[in-house]
């Protein structure tokens, strides 16, 4: 309990240190979003494994409530950050506890992919990889980078440092209308070398598909959002309702463990913060463009965090809405 308390004192203690950093900035300046996510790296709010407790979501849960309504893009960067570091815990790699003092990115969704998208050859201490890596966010923020490679039939996962640096090429940084500063980018490795003592998991092929648990983060994530976009609504009104809405829909994905049930609430959720946000805007007016307001922020990081991460049975829900 003490350590929980520690927790939400360091969410405390960095939320006042947000408060002072242009909001907006945040969302397109990777140098702006470095200095926020320094300030909650620095508070231990991604160091999970310090804080012993029987209920690690709830600490998650706590963080994203408090977190994305300043910036979703450095929630962003925590739920990489948070998932780096979880799979280092879980498959009890040797190395954890250095790289727990690291700030650490991952790309690692292209394991689901049916094909080889990384490949490598064994060479004396390590392995070089080939391949085009495509969405590594956080260049610039994060030190290092958990990649995941496919090698003799086995799909594995390695820490490398994530820099420029000879088979490490950084190709572009593409353009988007939201979350410019997580600065993600695409990157082609040409007989990278990584290091035998990095390697964090060595698994079959199709067993990062297969043990894909059933996540709440995003569900968090958007929750978050909300409670921003609550915060900047005018009409008592319109206030009321909206919190009555979402608290309906957090009571329900915070109980259930269902993965096929948290998908259906996923796109709930998205609509119904998609219309708080979009009626706060009509309501408050022409103002609400601007780009030192917080809706329009919002709006689009609600597209952001949909976008991302999505399997097959997601988009046939959101269609079969539609339709």
């Amino acid at each position: 309990m003490f350590l929980e308390k520690k927790f939400l004192r360091n969410i405390k203690k960095t939320t006042n240190k947000l408060k002072n950093i242009s909001l907006h900035k945040m969302d397109n300046d990777y140098r702006t979003l470095k200095k926020a996510f320094d300030i909650a790296y620095e508070n231990e709010l991604f160091s999970f494994h310090k804080y012993s407790t029987e209920n690690p979501e709830l600490l998650k849960f706590r963080l994203f409530r408090k977190i994305t309504p300043y910036s979703g893009s450095l929630s962003f960067l925590a739920i990489q950050i948070l998932a780096a570091n979880s799979i280092m815990t879980k498959n009890n790699f040797k190395r954890k506890e250095y790289f727990f003092n690291k700030k650490c990115g991952i790309s690692i969704n292209h394991l689901r992919d049916n094909k080889t998208v990384i490949s490598a050859k064994k060479r004396k201490g390590g392995y070089v990889l080939s391949g085009h890596l495509t969405w590594a966010s956080g260049y610039k923020i994060f030190d290092k980078l958990l990649i995941g490679f496919h090698y003799d039939n086995k799909e594995y996962e390695v820490i490398a440092s994530f820099k420029k640096k000879k088979g490490f090429n950084i190709l572009e940084t593409p353009e988007t209308f939201v979350g410019y500063s997580l600065n993600t980018v695409n990157i082609q490795l040409d007989n990278f070398f990584v290091k035998e003592e990095n390697i964090v998991s060595s698994h079959e092929i199709g067993h990062y598909t297969k043990n894909k648990s059933a996540s709440k983060t995003i569900h968090y994530a958007l929750y978050g959002i909300a409670l921003g976009a609550i915060e900047n609504i005018e009409n008592e009104k319109l206030k009321k309702e909206s919190k009555k809405r979402i608290n309906k829909l957090k009571n329900t994905f915070i109980k259930t463990q269902n993965g096929a049930f948290l998908d259906q609430i996923r796109i709930d959720l998205f609509t119904t913060i998609q219309d708080i946000i979009t009626t706060a805007m009509i309501l408050n007016g022409g103002k609400s463009i601007l780009i030192e307001k917080n809706l329009q922020r919002f709006y689009r990081e609600i597209i952001m965090f949909n976008s991302n991460g999505l399997n097959t049975h997601i988009k046939s829900l959101f269609l079969e809405k539609f339709i």
